[in-house]
């Protein structure tokens, strides 16, 4: 499911889809070896991930 919010909140963008479905296999500055677009879309998944792991409801959905 993950994967599926990541690529929707990529909008039309396919640079950006493509960043942002393989970020979690892009470890640290390793983002820096792919072309802008796709570079983006790693940034976006690591801030999308950063705010729904630091969103205060998050926890209340886990229990």
């Amino acid at each position: 499911m993950n994967f599926l919010a990541h690529i929707y909140l990529s909008g039309n963008d396919h640079e950006l889809m493509i960043g942002n479905f393989i970020a979690d296999f892009v470890k640290g500055n390793k983002k820096n070896d792919y072309p802008d677009g796709i570079r983006k879309g790693i940034e976006l998944h690591r801030a999308i991930d950063d705010y729904t792991d630091h969103h205060a409801i998050i926890p209340l959905a886990i229990i």
